[in-house]
Parts: C-alpha cells; structure tokens; sequence
C-alpha cells in the first residue's frame, strides 16, 4: 500500500507520461480542467494531489484511468486508439482554420479579378482583401473559442476588432464625406482595452484557483 508521498510521486509521474504522450503542454491540459499550469506542473512534480473529479477528469482527457494515474495498475487499459483521435482532432483544429482562410481570401482574389473588369468599380477593386479580412478573423476568432488557448482567442479577437473598424472607416472615407470619422478608432481602442481586461482577469482567476 502506497503512502501520501509515494501516491504524490507516482501520480505526478504517470500524469506527466499521459500528458507527453497524448502530445499536449500542461497549458492546454490546465485549460481543459479550467486549472492554472502552476497547478498542473505542482502535480507532475509530485508537491500536491488534485481532488478525485479532478483525477477522474485527467483520466477521460488523457485516456488512462484514475487506478493508473494512482499507481493502483501497471499499465493504462485504455487503447492506443484513444490517443491517436486525440493527435487526429488536433490536426484537425490546425487545418480547418488554416482552409477556411484561404478560401476566404480565394473568394477575395475573385471579386478582385471580377471588379478589376467593370470599369465602374475597378478604382476600388484592391479593396476586396481589406474588407476580407474581418470576416477571415470572424471565422478565426469562432475556431479559437471552440479549439484553441485563450491567447489565441484574445489575439484574433483584437484583430477582428481593428480589421473590423479599419474596415468601416475605409468604407465610410470611400463612399460619404463625414468629417473626421477617424475618431472611430477610438471606439476600437475602448473595445480592445476592454478585451485586454477580460483577458487579464480570466488569466488571473485561473491562476489564483
């Protein structure tokens, strides 16, 4: 029977050897747990143990058991499989991101050869790139909330919200005369303050917990 200490070690161990090999850091595990990194990487040193959700938790994300994790079983009874789906599922939030992207900007690349053929609007044709890009970063920032880290998400959010703002204020110098429209950017910097205190502040709360 293992004692406190030896639990601690073992579990630590085993938890960094389940986490190398499902091929994630321990700060995308951390976020899965809604734990701080500090957490995770106390664990894996062997200075503390989580509670028994938590470990079972562990166990569903990293594909081992908690009798493993525990050091109550030699070997983890879960398939190789498990961890393959995890690697593929990665990929997978590398890739449709970066596709969706390019197709974005091959729909641009389009309306730009269209335009550049009707004498009407072909003075405005380089545009179709700039006014691309906030729905590039729309599409970005929803793959970030669903696959991605929180600097991640805070980085396409802010640039949704400049290529936004720069987007309407080209359009708006474009095709009105309002005076002094570039006072909008103001509003933007407001947004992105706000977005950096949102950041801040989850940052903080996952650390302190």
């Amino acid at each position: 029977m293992l004692n406190e200490d030896e639990i601690k070690k073992v579990f630590g161990e085993r938890l960094t050897e389940a986490r190398k090999r499902c091929g994630i850091t321990q700060l995308s595990l951390a976020e899965k747990l809604n734990y701080s990194d500090k957490a995770v990487s106390k664990w894996e040193r062997g200075e503390s143990l989580p509670d028994i959700f938590t470990i079972m938790k562990i166990g569903e994300t990293l594909g081992v058991t908690m009798s493993y994790l525990l050091g109550e079983e030699e070997k983890p009874t879960v398939p190789e499989k498990i961890v393959n789906e995890k690697r593929s599922r990665r990929s997978i939030s590398v890739f449709v991101p970066l596709v969706s992207a390019l197709g974005i900007y091959f729909i641009a690349s389009v309306l730009f050869l269209i335009f550049k053929q009707i004498p009407s609007v072909a003075p405005y044709a380089d545009y179709s790139f700039l006014f691309a890009l906030p729905v590039m970063f729309i599409t970005l920032s929803v793959f970030s909330f669903i696959w991605w880290h929180n600097i991640s998400q805070f980085i396409s959010l802010s640039l949704l919200i400049w290529s936004t703002f720069a987007s309407i204020y080209t359009a708006v110098d474009l095709f009105t005369n309002l005076p002094d429209f570039k006072y909008i950017f103001l509003s933007c910097a407001i947004l992105q303050i706000i977005c950096i205190i949102v950041f801040v502040f989850v940052r903080f709360k996952k650390k302190n917990k």
